[in-house]
């Protein structure tokens, strides 16, 4: 016989139903660490950086450099006086931005200006699109048509020293074509994809250029070009070199991989094609044309890189808009974030900083090298899964005079910040002065004096959860010798077994599993009482398993209950200790073996013996009976409705082919609680 009791339920029910408990306060509580730079960069930063060691800074200043009114900045330039150009879109403009002004050089009958460089003497050079022309905007004169690729789009220009141009074109084919200084055209590569999106050369004339379908990366040298790296992403968007002639190149998937491309590693550590939509990466490669992943880009497109002087490489990125710094040996730091615009292009100032170019506004963003006055760092919302009681915010890091850091808080009980929340309060000597909710957040703000930086190394938030009371999930009996599938007294699925030997037939199997959402210490107790009885007797206390086998040769017979109680009070105070009881179904216990007569055997002038017999249980239904002559094999013996399903059962044997001697009968019977009763009557027959 299986007693068993069972919640039907999922673990967000459950918890639902934790949520309706009494609020008390629980010991234990929860401690929510942010000291990593992973932790610190899940939440929103405005002019801080997030440093490689996991350290909050103020990051340097980033302004408005000018706004052109466009609605895309597609492409940046720099002349030696530090004017700023941009090619714009949607209506292929070049503006010139200096001192806070924006002045229209030139509207160009196309739709996108994609490319801008400018020469020695000042001359722009603008790349155009759809038309694949190139025009020269001179510093005094009127722009003019300087030369024409016969391709649909200019992507990318850069300056020479005489005069000429590199253009990486696209449209059927990207192609690298060499200008020259009167505009003449000539193609250095041709290649199969049909874009040229990144171009660069290095000090030995070696060029390098990337395409937009197949992640190639060629190497164009001595008049000769070869495929360099095959990138496990689609597009190459941004080369750099650094000092040592490493190459670095920043890949994309715009579109997920090429049909060219089964999934493969390339000629370097990488990963399975089919896995990479999606991603940015940083490749580094030496000039061997052996390359590996650098970095993983938290961010879905790396939009341009820039060397740095200590060898470090400025990294600007699509999606949040974030600026980040990557040290050679792959580690970073977040410089700032530019916020509430999409940087697309970027020109570097020589000294760290640079400017950005935005799609979706025509502004120019300044990256400076000094430090802003301020900043925030804003906490992803934190789920403590409960309603809490909030104890204190606790920060370690260094503040040097003439800076500060301050804290605010807020909380609210949905997983999104909204206008159900709380208000921003300041968080005072670590003391939170918010209502009791689920979700958290902090904002830190730093303060400096453009020369220091205040830094914040950790922060620590803890709360004290509502104790809910634990429940019984599943209270299982299991009777005599019955196969049990249940748990240990160590929490350990078992099979299917039979019963220990000391189990006897009288031992009864009691096992449930418990549940807390406080993940509290939980302790059981077991009481019992008969079905019509009114007082539950303690059976056994402090068990700290889920499983326990009851020797019931002592309990009374009958109909019996079992009530289990789970409390979590070895994690609370006894006064502040919850619990919750669950009662089985009744269950007999039956310590009496059935009562077998033999009521008659009579000898037949056949020569055969009929036998008839009673059999009678005062608590269970007769399971089985059988007998023996002799003591021969036992044969089973059906009643004479065919079927045990009672107390008081009758049965017939026929005895035949027997030769005249004196015979033992015995015939046995057995309850459903396995007891088993005899009787034997000796007969002679002649």
């Amino acid at each position: 016989m299986l007693v068993k009791v069972r919640r039907v339920v999922t673990m967000s029910a459950v918890i639902a139903a934790m949520m309706l408990a009494n609020t008390v306060e629980a010991v234990t509580p929860t401690i929510w660490k942010q000291d990593t730079q992973g932790a610190f960069g899940k939440g929103e930063a405005e002019s801080v950086s997030i440093t490689r060691d996991g350290e909050v800074r103020l990051g340097p200043t980033l302004t408005e450099f000018g706004d052109t009114g466009e609605e895309f900045g597609w492409s940046i330039a720099r002349d030696s006086q530090d004017r700023i150009y941009v090619g714009t879109g949607s209506e292929g403009r070049v503006y010139r931005l200096s001192g806070g002004t924006s002045t229209l050089l030139f509207d160009s009958p196309e739709r996108a200006i994609f490319a801008l460089t400018v020469a020695k003497d000042g001359t722009v050079y603008a790349g155009s699109s759809p038309g694949g022309l190139i025009y020269a905007i001179p510093p005094k004169g009127e722009p003019r048509t300087f030369a024409r690729t016969d391709d649909q789009h200019v992507w990318v220009l850069i300056a020479d020293d005489r005069g000429g141009l590199l253009a990486g074109t696209g449209g059927q084919a990207g192609r690298v074509l060499e200008v020259s200084s009167s505009g003449e055209v000539m193609e250095l590569l041709k290649t199969t994809d049909p874009n040229v999106t990144s171009l660069i050369q290095n000090s030995n004339g070696t060029i390098y250029a990337g395409t937009d379908q197949s992640g190639f990366i060629y190497q164009i040298e001595g008049g000769e070009s070869d495929v360099l790296y095959d990138a496990a992403e689609a597009e190459v968007k941004a080369l750099a070199i650094a000092p040592d002639g490493r190459l670095l190149a920043g890949v994309m998937n715009s579109s997920g991989p090429s049909a060219k491309h089964p999934p493969a590693v390339p000629n370097g550590p990488g990963r399975d094609r089919k896995k990479l939509v999606g991603q940015s990466v940083i490749y580094t490669i030496r000039p061997s044309g052996s390359g590996w992943r650098l970095w993983d880009v938290p961010a879905p497109s790396v939009q341009a890189l820039s060397m740095n002087g200590d060898g470090s490489v400025t990294v600007v990125t699509g999606g949040k808009g974030q600026i980040f710094k990557l040290y050679t040996d792959g580690t970073h730091s977040l410089l700032t974030t530019v916020d509430e615009a999409q940087p697309w292009a970027f020109q570097p100032d020589g000294k760290g900083g640079g400017w950005v170019a935005s799609s979706g506004s025509g502004q120019v963003f300044r990256l400076g090298s000094t430090l802003a006055q301020k900043g925030s760092l804003t906490s992803e919302p934190k789920d403590f899964s409960l309603v809490t009681r909030w104890g204190r915010l606790d920060w370690e890091g260094e503040s040097p005079n003439g800076t500060s850091v301050s804290f605010e808080s807020r909380a609210g009980n949905s997983e999104i910040p909204d206008d159900t929340w709380s208000g921003w309060v300041k968080v005072l000597a670590g003391e939170f002065a918010m209502r009791d909710a689920r979700y958290a957040q902090y904002r830190m703000t730093l303060s400096g004096n453009g020369k220091q930086s205040p830094s914040v190394r950790s922060v620590t938030v803890s709360g004290l959860p509502e104790n809910v009371e634990p429940i019984v999930i599943d209270l299982a009996i299991r009777g005599p010798h019955e196969a049990s599938g249940g748990n240990d007294s160590g929490g350990k699925n078992v099979g299917r077994h039979t019963p220990p030997p000391n189990e006897g037939k009288d031992g009864w199997e009691i096992t449930w599993t418990g549940a807390d959402v406080n993940n509290d210490d939980l302790i059981y107790s077991l009481h019992f009482k008969g079905r019509k009885e009114k007082t539950w007797k303690l059976l056994e206390k402090e068990l700290n398993g889920n499983k326990y086998l009851w020797d019931t040769e002592s309990a009374p017979e009958g109909n019996v209950l079992i009530r289990l109680t789970v409390s979590d009070v070895p994690s609370n105070p006894e006064d502040l200790a919850l619990s919750s009881k669950r009662v089985s179904a009744p269950f007999v216990i039956d310590h009496t073996e059935p009562v077998v007569r033999i009521d008659a055997v009579e000898v037949s002038g056949n020569g055969t013996v009929a036998v008839k017999a009673s059999i009678t249980d005062a608590t269970s239904a007769v399971k089985s009976a059988s007998y023996s002559l002799n003591s021969g094999k036992w044969k089973i013996v059906f009643p004479l409705d065919r079927i045990f399903d009672s107390k008081d059962e009758s049965v017939s044997l026929n005895l035949s082919g027997l030769s005249s001697s004196e015979y033992t009968l015995v015939i046995r019977a057995s309850d459903t609680r396995g007891n088993v009763g005899v009787a034997k009557q000796v007969f002679d027959f002649k």
